[in-house]
């Protein structure tokens, strides 16, 4: 069979050697079965020709029963090159005459191969055709013998003769068996199917030599100078020429390559050309949103400058107004020299609200300063349990102030993260006076933490008055407060926020109005 991986040529060069091999090999069976058919009609008719002549020879001769002249023309014959042996029998299988003396006189069996082709049936034949005459056999030396048969009719020139019986009484008188051995004609046949076969052989070498000049030339040749030339098309060569110059369809395509390969080349060049023009104005364009982004940013920091200078400055203006005001009805109350105990209870009332207004101010500048900071301390494995309970520990006050019961399960202590320790205990506590704060009239803080996937999760829920759908967008904004009366800065969840989000982790809401929210946060362990 052939292999697929094979090459074309090697395909072609097997197939038509089968083809060739099966063809030849029908021819020569045929040519030698035709020789040999050939040669054994050439044989039978010669056999014929000999047996006439034999039984023309003794005819005379037995007419006048010169026995000694037949036994010479026996002789005679006997001694021609290919008779084997040349026999009369009688009618009762006697044999009469013989080229070797030993048989005459023998009896010949009416079951014997040459009576049994007349004797088969119950009445002998008196016709028979040449084929049914002859038969085939192999002597004691291997040498093949062909027998013919003539039978010996009782003609009206015998009926003068003493020897013979009348017409009427018998129409065969005896059989003329004359054998030829074969020898020579198979010597013949077999040197004509040895040089048929070595003709074959040499004209299928002869053919498959030419074929596979032909096809190195024709077909493998260019085929692996086309292939090479994909090869070369394929690692980037586009300036490379198959140099083919023929008329055939294998010339044509390779002219067909070339073109393409050129149009290519072009189209590549194009594309590089354009690729050069595009990346420069990409390049150009780069620039160009580099300074807008620039000028963008600076416009930016200049408005969240301005924004963030005309949200300090109305968070310190109130209690500074406030604390001018105090402070100038101080000083008309220090000018008054009668001043009795009542008078000076007022000025300390009076100055310990500028303390706290002075206190208010301070803290709006310290929440200033955490919120602005943007890098978190050392990180180092701490048990969240203990974190938790630490800060629980620091709104203890609130919670007894506000009349805010406590829930938690038992806290895992095996939990720990990896975080600055005092941040996330400022980002807890941001939320828990948050909730607080929610939680004015009393109500319940519920506390959870466990462990999902790689991530600690802390849940804190309050039972305050939830947060409103406009006011949830806002939550985490700085300055943004929905305290009335300035007693909230608005700096805390926006500074948890900033926190968890610097330990990437997140922070979700869910919230229902009067019902109130749960803040969920997620830290990673690691």
């Amino acid at each position: 069979m052939v292999d697929d991986n094979m090459s074309l040529g090697v395909k072609l060069y097997i197939s038509i050697f089968l083809v060739m091999l099966v063809g030849l090999g029908i021819f020569t069976v045929i040519d030698i079965t035709n020789q040999r058919t050939n040669l054994m009609n050439l044989v039978e008719v010669s056999a014929v020709r000999n047996t006439e002549l034999i039984k023309n020879s003794i005819h005379y001769s037995m007419l006048i029963n010169r026995k000694e002249d037949i036994k010479q023309i026996f002789k005679y014959m006997g001694e021609m090159e290919g008779i084997q042996v040349i026999r009369i029998y009688d009618k009762n299988g006697l044999i009469r005459y013989s080229t070797k003396p030993k048989e005459k006189s023998s009896q010949v069996s009416i079951s014997s191969d040459v009576c049994q082709v007349c004797h088969h049936s119950s009445i002998p034949l008196k016709v028979l055709e040449v084929k049914e005459r002859t038969r085939i056999t192999t002597a004691l030396n291997g040498c093949r013998i062909f027998s013919m048969i003539a039978p010996i009719k009782n003609e009206p020139s015998c009926a003068g003769v003493d020897c013979h019986v009348p017409i009427t009484e018998k129409a065969i008188l005896g059989v003329l068996d004359v054998q030829m051995c074969l020898r020579t004609i198979d010597e013949n046949l077999s040197e004509n199917i040895n040089y048929t076969i070595m003709a074959s052989a040499i004209l299928v070498i002869a053919v498959l030599f030419v074929t596979g000049i032909l096809i190195w030339i024709l077909i493998r040749k260019p085929i692996y100078t086309l292939s090479e030339a994909t090869k070369e098309i394929a690692s980037g060569n586009l300036n490379y020429v198959i140099p083919m110059h023929r008329q055939d369809e294998i010339g044509q395509l390779a002219h067909s390559f070339n073109i393409m390969v050129q149009e290519l080349n072009k189209a590549q060049n194009e594309i590089k050309k354009w690729s050069n023009r595009l990346e420069l104005k990409v390049e150009d364009k780069t620039k160009e949103l580099e300074q807008i982004q620039s000028h963008l940013i600076q416009v930016e920091k200049m408005a969240s400058l301005g924004k963030l200078s005309a949200t300090v400055a109305h968070e310190l203006n109130n209690p500074l107004a406030g604390i001018l005001t105090y402070v100038r009805l101080t000083q008309k109350r220090l000018d008054n020299k009668n001043l009795n105990p009542e008078k000076i209870n007022s000025i300390q009332s009076d100055l310990s609200i500028v303390s706290e207004e002075i206190i208010r101010c301070g803290n709006i500048v310290k929440n200033l300063l955490l919120f602005s900071k943007r890098k978190v301390g050392d990180f180092s494995y701490q048990n969240i349990s203990v974190l938790m309970e630490n800060c629980l520990k620091l709104i203890q006050h609130h919670l007894l102030l506000n009349s805010i019961s406590i829930e938690h399960s038992t806290f895992d202590r095996t939990l720990e993260i990896k975080c600055d320790k005092e941040q996330i205990q400022q980002a807890i506590l941001a939320i828990f006076m948050n909730a607080i704060e929610a939680m004015q009239n009393g109500g319940t803080l519920t506390v959870g933490i466990y462990s999902e996937d790689n991530n600690c999760i802390i849940t804190i829920k309050d039972t305050g008055d939830g947060i409103s759908d406009e006011l949830l967008p806002h939550i985490f904004e700085p300055f943004y407060t929905s305290k009335k009366g300035g007693k909230g800065v608005g700096l805390g969840l926006s500074i948890a926020y900033g926190i968890i989000e610097r330990h990437n982790g997140n922070i979700k809401i869910e919230t229902e109005v009067e019902k109130g929210t749960t803040f969920i946060i997620a830290i990673s362990k690691n």
